[in-house]
């Protein structure tokens, strides 16, 4: 199951953040504990963690975007292969 990762309240100030850098990219296994990237608050740079493990399957915002809090920042989970199988009728 996929899980939203939102821009973090990082100090009690916070009403928004910048992704400052991400250190990691899409596609990349996260693991609990992993930092995911730095943002930059009212006060200071931080490095956010991640709280869940799996694959970060996307990046809501670019390095240097701004977004309020709660805001969609990633959403990680697990990567799925979809394979289509087709069937050809013939008539005869």
């Amino acid at each position: 199951m996929a899980k939203i990762i939102t821009m973090p309240r990082l100090s009690d100030t916070m009403t928004e953040g910048v992704v400052a850098k991400w250190l990691k990219k899409v596609g990349d296994k996260i693991n609990e504990g992993d930092i995911l990237a730095e943002i930059e608050t009212d006060k200071a740079t931080m490095e956010f963690e991640s709280f869940n493990s799996g694959t970060l399957l996307h990046i809501g915002l670019q390095e240097g975007e701004t977004a309020p809090v709660d805001s969609l920042l990633a959403i990680i989970g697990q990567k799925v292969k979809i394979l289509l199988h087709y069937l050809i009728w013939e008539t005869i």
